[in-house]
């Protein structure tokens, strides 16, 4: 597996968590997942990441503070998504 291949999964439902890493390990990505705010900074400062899966609202936190937190360490490709009425965008 090569390094472009790292996606950092921030999400705090951990059924969501388990789908979309499974998924994307299938398709040949290294995923690492964090819960929320706190453990999303941690990883992204002690580990190297090719793009961000970034829910929108997690329960420590902000998923925007996040992105703003990661961009102006690194110019990281951020996918946001949010859970909105029993759909995901």
């Amino acid at each position: 597996m090569n390094k472009s291949n790292r996606v950092l999964v921030v999400e705090d439902d951990a059924a969501i968590v388990r789908a979309l890493s499974s998924f994307l390990t299938d398709e040949g990505f290294l995923c690492k997942s964090a819960n929320g705010q706190t453990e999303a900074l941690r990883l992204f400062e002690q580990e190297e990441f090719d793009i961000v899966l970034l829910d929108v609202s997690l329960a420590d936190g902000s998923g925007f503070v996040v992105c703003s937190a990661m961009k102006s360490k690194k110019d990281i490709p951020i996918i946001y998504f949010y859970y909105c009425n029993g759909n995901y965008r």
